[in-house]
């Protein structure tokens, strides 16, 4: 779409607006769509949020539904037209980027032959145990989606490159990426190919590949990946037909055969019993937001029962349907997604309550009960030290820089091993192939489980929640004030802040220079920060991930760039060994800390100020 047609559409979005009278709404959405080059999906989530936030009548809602659809089929046509390549940059994640502008049909095309020329690398077969491509193509690459916009559309590009290059197709359609791990691993492919942004807003789509162990590539795979997919010099897409090569699987099935034979800490038999005994006492919620944990959790809890504690009252599903919007909603497990959860727990007066929100690749996952919303951070600390007390199970704690300390304090306490990694979980793969870990978990509400997958996996998650429930016969919440007071408070936080108008370009030059000055221009051992009116002398700094500074008391605050949005975000904690009443207000000090030394690192690197976004 040319720039005078993308400012007449825009001019289309605006005037539809007015004539609903929605002043406020207007003016923000100005300034998305005044401009040079108009921002329509952040409009998009400008709009979405609006409805959700303000009462308004079902007509107008309905019309800001259908300008939303609009939007997005607009940046659909620009997706499979668009002839415009960009660099293909994996974080620590995959690729991501938005529908129509970056993330299209023809870099999905490139981005699919970066990693079947990657496939082909020595490092690549050497890693997998390989001796030749042939091999590769004759075990095959596992293709699956979330339940975004054009999913089907990217899968079919993806496979299109495939069958150019004879590769075996095994197709799981809509699948969680931990369901997809495992299924990986046991049809015994080559590889993966997961199209999902995860918790991004609505307009992102994403690509994940990973290798034959089931975990995330690291960068020695991905780096080839880039490199390959951007030196192409000239690229005509494939359009090979892949009907003879492709083979659709149920995932779900091979997912719980998986769980029931092979599982090293959940007893699904021991789990269905007690939900079966229990369902007069209990509330489950599950928020499935509109994603492709959808028909899982079902599978895996059987079918009759499901039912069974459908009809009961006890099992509760929300946010089942389609919806590519997320009924306006950032489609992440949050505090803010959670509380209509808590709320309908609360009002179930059940003995036994538990409620998870999935992001749509349900590689996330948070909790609560009737009591207290639960991030990952807490639940890290609540299932590790409830595994320390099985006799069965061995081994030590894997977690990233930016998580809560709890848990690796209750490692401590118990002498288990601690690996400490930067953000992402392609960092866990080591210790838990080797077995010296028995769980891994990130703050970014990521956990598996040895015996489990090598990625991060919702459903396990989940399962583990209940475990903890049958086997205590508590409330996660109860379980957590009680570890509490056996090992101290620990109260973390977070918060970040965006930097806008940049190409991925600038980006990636940008963070470099900034984390540089973060790692090795501001701060040594002993200096002190002013956070509140105290000053915390440094006792320890970490650069694995950014900049981590650890003061005498035990508390910390950390910054770094995120590794898939234009980003930067900062993390802080801190301990007691009493609980406080004035957390908040010290949180926030932190928060502030954080934000004056991000600046001053922004200010020190001068690069693109004017679009900094601060």
């Amino acid at each position: 779409m040319s720039n005078t047609n993308n400012q007449k559409f825009a001019s289309h979005i605006i005037n539809t607006i007015n004539k609903l009278k929605l002043t406020t709404l207007v003016n923000t959405l100005n300034n998305h769509l005044l401009k040079p080059n108009p921002d329509f999906w952040e409009a998009a989530n400008v709009i979405g949020a609006y409805y959700n936030e303000n009462d308004i009548e079902f007509k107008i809602k309905t019309k800001l539904i259908d300008t939303i659809s609009l939007i997005r089929e607009q940046q659909g046509q620009k997706a499979k037209s668009s002839q415009e390549t960009t660099t293909i940059v994996f974080g620590t994640s995959g690729w991501r980027g938005l529908i129509g502008e970056d993330f299209t049909i023809l870099n999905v095309h490139k981005a699919t032959r970066g990693i079947i020329e990657m496939m082909k690398s020595t490092q690549f077969l050497q890693e997998c145990g390989y001796k030749s491509f042939l091999e590769v193509q004759e075990a095959g690459i596992l293709i699956f989606r979330d339940n975004r916009f054009m999913g089907d559309d990217f899968m079919d590009a993806a496979m299109k490159e495939l069958a150019a290059e004879n590769i075996r197709i095994y197709v799981a359609g809509e699948c969680p990426t931990g369901v997809g791990s495992a299924v990986l691993t046991e049809l015994k492919g080559a590889g993966s190919i997961n199209f999902t942004p995860s918790h991004n807003p609505m307009g992102y789509a994403g690509i994940k590949f990973n290798p034959s162990d089931g975990g995330p590539a690291d960068t020695n795979l991905t780096s080839i990946i880039e490199q390959k997919a951007n030196n192409m010099t000239s690229f005509t897409p494939a359009n090979n037909r892949y009907d003879k090569l492709e083979t659709v699987i149920n995932a779900a099935d091979i997912f719980t055969n998986f769980l029931e034979t092979k599982s090293k800490v959940f007893n699904l038999d021991k789990l269905r019993n007690w939900l079966k005994d229990n369902k007069e006492n209990l509330c489950i919620a599950v928020d499935f937001m509109h994603g492709s944990s959808r028909g899982y959790i079902e599978r895996v809890i059987g079918e009759e029962l499901n039912e069974e504690l459908l009809k009961s009252g006890a099992l509760n599903f929300f946010n089942k349907n389609d919806d590519y919007s997320f009924h306006g909603v950032k489609p992440e497990p949050s505090a803010k997604n959670q509380a209509p959860l808590i709320k309908f727990c609360q009002n179930s007066c059940k003995k036994y309550t538990l409620a998870v929100a999935l992001d749509p690749d349900a590689d996330r996952i948070r909790f609560a009960d009737c009591n207290m919303d639960i991030e990952m951070n807490l639940f890290g600390a609540i299932a590790f030290h409830h595994l320390t007390n099985r006799a069965d199970l061995k081994g030590g704690i894997a977690s990233t820089a930016p998580s809560s300390d709890f848990a690796l304090e209750i490692a401590k306490i118990k002498e288990r091993k601690i690996f400490e990694t930067a953000v992402g979980f392609k960092n866990f793969r080591a210790p838990l192939k080797s077995g010296e870990i028995m769980m891994a978990f990130e703050e970014s509400d990521g956990i598996t489980f040895t015996g489990h997958t090598l990625e991060k996996c919702a459903i396990a998650g989940f399962l583990m929640a209940l475990q903890i429930i049958s086997t205590q016969k508590k409330n996660i919440s109860t379980v957590y004030e009680e570890i509490q007071k056996q090992y101290g408070y620990f109260y973390p936080g977070k918060s970040g802040t965006e930097v806008k108008g940049v190409s991925v370009e600038e980006w990636q030059d940008y963070k470099k220079k900034v984390v540089n000055i973060l790692q090795h221009d501001l701060f040594q051992i002993n200096d002190k920060i002013t956070v509140g009116k105290e000053d915390k002398k440094i006792v320890n700094i970490n650069t694995i991930d950014g900049l981590k500074v650890i003061f005498e008391d035990k508390s910390w605050i950390l910054l770094r760039p995120s590794g898939t949005e234009p980003k930067f975000r900062y993390y802080y904690e801190i301990t007691s060994d009493t609980e406080l009443e004035n957390r908040d207000k010290i949180i926030k000090n932190y928060c502030q800390a954080a934000e004056q030394i991000l600046l001053k690192a922004r200010k020190i690197a001068s690069v693109i100020p004017e679009k900094s976004g601060i």
